[in-house]
């Protein structure tokens, strides 16, 4: 039986997607030298950069989201089909797509980069391994390679919070805390790392096993924990910290309010939107925001400037993402019907 959908993780990912898009928008204002009077949104949250701020809530939300699914049963094999053939048919889509715009807009191949790296692109950690040099990386940035690692771990997370989850926790912790006391982030940064990524994920897990509905307590402690970031300036003891806290106090805010706000059809249909197209959004949004925005080199928007071309890279990434949406289905319906 189909399990009913948990609107309100969705409407925290419409959250995710905002902050990432808007984060991303600002970067490649300064990238393309284009000066501006106003940011859509300040840099920051609670010591947290908003970026990242929306990519811990993006893991908190897969984590809830899979152990939504998956909690009664999983079948290894369906799994992790499953789980590739939504991640990398139709990013080798869009990579392609992007390689071929940007072969004809700079008349030539990345010149200098070993042909062997193409494997980073077609395995999607393209964005990870640019720490290490250049490659073909056209799309997809680190969180690609990160989320692919996460979903792979996630059967085993699964089974020992199954079997013993203070245990789980623990481990997770450990692991954790090993991480803040020893990695070297030269040359990827903390962030990258999967293995101190897993606590979000774990998160997400432990929140629909065993919470599901957030109580007025949860969400007190949700506001404690951005106050004390933000009074103590978390940020200071490291970007991976302050990350992890305000991602898992945030969503206990968020899912709160979302579960006692009525929830209309437009939230109902806005929610599934989001579902649809996220990745496709995810896939096209860095690459079309540093093009779209090449185009003011050089000029200083003002207020109304910003803002107005702000919706226009949204509208535009927003259709982009519905093309490559379609273009997938339809090539993936083309082989299927090749292969019957």
């Amino acid at each position: 039986m189909k399990k009913e959908r948990i609107y309100y993780l969705d409407l925290i990912k419409i959250i995710a997607v905002i902050c990432v898009f808007t984060c991303h928008f600002t970067r490649s204002l300064e990238l393309n030298q284009v000066g501006f009077d106003i940011k859509i949104l300040p840099d920051t949250l609670f010591q947290v950069y908003l970026g990242s701020f929306g990519v811990s809530l993006f893991f908190i939300i897969s984590g809830a989201a899979l152990m939504y699914v998956y909690e009664e049963k999983l079948a290894l094999g369906s799994f992790y089909k499953k789980r590739l053939m939504g991640i990398y048919p139709m990013f080798w889509m869009a990579f392609l797509i992007a390689f071929g715009i940007s072969l004809f807009r700079e008349k030539m191949i990345p010149p200098g980069v070993p042909q062997w790296k193409i494997i980073y692109s077609i395995l999607g950690i393209d964005g990870n391994a640019l720490w290490w040099g250049p490659n073909y990386y056209q799309l997809g940035e680190w969180f690609l390679g990160v989320i692919t690692c996460l979903y792979l771990i996630f059967p085993l997370l699964r089974a020992a919070m199954k079997k013993s989850p203070a245990f789980t926790g623990i481990a997770v912790a450990v692991i954790y805390v090993l991480c803040l006391l020893f990695y070297n982030e030269e040359p990827m940064p903390m962030s990258c790392f999967v293995p101190a990524r897993i606590p979000e994920l774990y998160f997400g897990m432990v929140y629909i096993r065993y919470i599901r509905k957030t109580r007025t307590w949860q969400m007190v402690l949700g506001l404690v924990i951005l106050g004390a970031a933000e009074l103590l300036s978390l940020g200071t003891y490291g970007a991976t910290p302050a990350t992890t806290f305000v991602g898992i106090g945030s969503f206990f805010i968020f899912s709160w309010i979302f579960q006692h706000v009525p929830t209309t059809e437009l939230m109902k249909r806005l929610a599934g939107f989001c579902g649809k197209y996220c990745y496709a959004f995810f896939l096209t949004h860095h690459y079309l925001l540093r093009w779209l925005t090449s185009r003011f080199n050089g000029c200083i928007l003002r207020k109304a400037e910003v803002i107005m071309l702000y919706a226009s890279c949204l509208a535009v990434v927003l259709l982009a993402s519905w093309l490559l949406y379609r273009f997938h289905g339809s090539v993936m319906s083309f082989l299927k019907t090749e292969k019957a």
